[in-house]
């Protein structure tokens, strides 16, 4: 049987986690933007999520698979000394540096690195809180298939990538795997939120004449 060529793919929606509300992002050529948002409390969160989901499938007939966005403040950020020292050096020390950073065993992390000239910036979550993240946006059917986390006011350089789901396999295509970004997380424009008396139908209509 011929061996099945692993191709990289980038996930064309992401799913943003907080406490301050959830967002749908599309992913544009200058960077994403917002299809809308959810606020954690609403009383009909389910039903909103399940109108973001429709907007998506409408915008991508392709098919929804999402990165999952996990906040900030569920990520240990550190920055090390590793002078002259080679990526796979600096991702042992990056490891010797978490033993004991954060409330977790450092097998039960999994951490990200960049690079920065004499430093080595880290960015590291609980295993357990992306099995939560995962779970509720399979939950809400958005195909997540990788986690990620966008730095902000922290030196990491670019998103943090904390690797594929558990489920992405039921989400890709044959022999797709899923690539990082590699520059900065970017939302320019945002897609206007949807209007009382429109359809995710007409919404995606107007966004395309926009």
């Amino acid at each position: 049987m011929p061996l099945v060529k692993s191709v990289p793919m980038k996930p064309n929606f992401a799913l943003s986690l907080s406490f301050e509300g959830i967002r749908l992002l599309h992913r544009a050529s200058d960077g994403w933007r917002q299809v809308g948002e959810v606020a954690v409390d609403a009383e009909d969160m389910a039903a909103q999520l399940a109108a973001l989901r429709s907007t998506a499938t409408a915008l991508e007939p392709s098919g929804l698979r999402s990165k999952l966005l996990i906040p900030n403040d569920q990520i240990k950020y550190m920055t090390i000394d590793t002078a002259g020292l080679s990526d796979q050096a600096r991702r042992e020390q990056a490891e010797v540096a978490l033993d004991g950073a954060t409330p977790y065993a450092v097998e039960d992390l999994v951490f990200d690195i960049s690079n920065d000239g004499p430093r080595t910036h880290i960015a590291a979550v609980a295993r357990e809180t992306l099995a939560e993240a995962e779970a509720f946006a399979t939950e809400h059917r958005f195909h997540p298939v990788s986690f990620a986390a966008q730095s902000d006011d922290h030196d990491f350089t670019g998103e943090a990538f904390f690797g594929p789901t558990v489920s992405a396999p039921k989400w890709l295509e044959p022999g797709d795997s899923v690539e990082r970004d590699k520059g900065p997380f970017v939302i320019p424009v945002s897609y206007t939120h949807l209007r009382a008396h429109e359809t995710s139908l007409h919404l995606v209509c107007r966004l395309l004449l926009e």
